[in-house]
């Protein structure tokens, strides 16, 4: 589905894999690319309004917790 994480600056993210922790306090996703035969990594995350992960979950993240995957209804059922 999708990941929310909170980088250590307070800013808040999507993303569509679960994330890994960098070392500069921000949440890492990269992905490989193919376009055009040439062959890269880009970083695929949105940076969301402040507020939106409480929207979303209900309460809070911070930097000290692990991202959280967003589930559909059907996923928690």
């Amino acid at each position: 589905m999708a990941w929310l994480a909170v980088n250590k600056d307070g800013t808040e993210w999507i993303m569509p894999e679960k994330p890994v922790r960098g070392w500069c306090g921000h949440w890492e996703y990269l992905e490989e690319v193919y376009i055009e035969s040439e062959r890269g990594s880009v970083s695929i995350e949105i940076e969301l309004p402040k507020g939106s992960v409480y929207k979303l979950l209900g309460k809070e993240l911070t930097w000290d917790d692990e991202p959280v995957e967003l589930q559909t209804e059907t996923e928690n059922r």
